[in-house]
């Protein structure tokens, strides 16, 4: 039996630059210490070992000390990893993160990158690993295409048969890869399982072809990132099973919120008050709305607090706009025109016409401006 934690996309390094320090510093931590949590796992799941579908590192191009502290973190792992360079750390020669000084002169002897297509025989001979790095940032046409029946037979042919490549899928919906790998290569090269990077998010292509997803979320996109995966195959031929394992220090949380009464707003103040673990959550909040200003006062103090909470605090939306009184809505009626229309959506909003009220309080604007 096969035991192995699939996982991708740590992309160490990431520069973050639209957050201020404190929330940059943060989560560049995050993503350095996703690596003691991987190999945290493994151990507690008696994983033989652990392998990485690509961009590990962010770049080519990051600093020494980024590489340094990745591999020091590395070296406390307790089992083989496994690095494919994926299009954010593809294999171009001399320029390759992991042809620099600093990643030779540090690399743990437990770490192997899976820089070119030659298979790889781990775990005592028990499994196989099939390669497919990346080689350029915009890699074209299928990275797997060297994948057949035959490959790596001769070195193991008994063993447990895994491809490791970074790229979209041809069923794939969304995303940006410009390399596109065929789901089929799992039946055409016999693979007993597929692991996948590049998709950001934990998502199963067929029965023994995942993305793992990044081990910690980095954008408010809902596609199930934050997590690796637990890979046990029994013998060569049987049916993957597979456990997902969360890893997510952070929460990107997406929150839109409608606020027309005051209930409203306490239903608000009450979901940020039952936030879980709010110093580690960044939240995309997009308010829309009408508040009187008594109200508004009480939603700008919430507002502050969750701000001064949060890890970062992004806003959208058009937000809440003050809601005028009856008397003026009643100062604006001063011609004609303006009074009837004032009147009759009056009349409409107290027969419960919550469109009427809107049209008031867009005209009172209007009229002000």
């Amino acid at each position: 039996m096969i035991r192995f934690i699939h996982a991708a996309d740590f992309q160490i390094g990431k520069p973050y630059n639209w957050a201020n320090g404190r929330v940059q510093k943060t989560l560049q931590e995050r993503r350095e210490q996703a690596i003691e949590r991987v190999g945290e796992v493994a151990e507690e799941n008696d994983a033989d070992f652990i392998v990485v579908a690509g961009d590990f590192f962010d770049a080519n191009t990051i600093e020494d000390d980024v590489i340094t502290r990745a591999c020091r973190r590395l070296s406390s792992v307790g089992v083989p990893v496994y690095l494919l360079p994926g299009n954010h750390d593809f294999a171009a020669g001399p320029a390759c993160v992991y042809e620099r000084s600093t990643f030779e002169r540090h690399q743990p002897d437990h770490v192997t990158v899976l820089d070119n297509e030659t298979p790889q025989v781990v775990a005592g001979g028990e499994a196989l690993l099939l390669p497919a790095p990346i080689r350029r940032r915009n890699e074209l046409g299928d990275p797997t295409s060297h994948f057949d029946s035959g490959l790596g037979k001769e070195e193991a042919p008994d063993a447990v048969r895994i491809g490791v490549a970074h790229g979209g899928v041809v069923d794939f919906e969304g995303g940006e890869a410009s390399s596109r790998i065929d789901p089929e290569r799992v039946e055409s090269a016999e693979l007993d399982y597929l692991a996948l990077g590049d998709w950001h998010g934990k998502k199963q292509v067929r029965d023994r072809a995942w993305y793992s997803g990044t081990p910690e979320p980095d954008s408010f996109k809902q596609n199930d990132p934050g997590y690796v995966l637990d890979i046990e195959i029994e013998e060569p031929g049987a049916d993957p099973v597979v456990e997902p394992v969360e890893t997510a220090q952070t929460r990107w949380i997406r929150k839109e919120v409608d606020i027309r009464h005051e209930e409203d707003l306490a239903a608000f103040q009450a979901w940020f008050e039952g936030l879980d673990d709010p110093l580690n959550a960044l939240v995309r909040l997009e308010l829309r709305g009408r508040l009187g200003l008594e109200a508004m006062s009480s939603l700008e103090d919430l507002l502050d607090d969750l701000e001064n909470t949060v890890l970062h605090l992004r806003r959208r939306g058009d937000g809440v706009r003050p809601k005028a009184s009856p008397d003026e809505i009643d100062a604006i009626a001063t011609d004609g025109y303006v009074r009837t229309a004032v009147e009759r959506l009056k009349a409409e909003a107290e027969d419960g016409e919550e469109s009427a009220e809107e049209a008031l309080q867009l005209l009172y604007q209007l009229k002000r401006e």
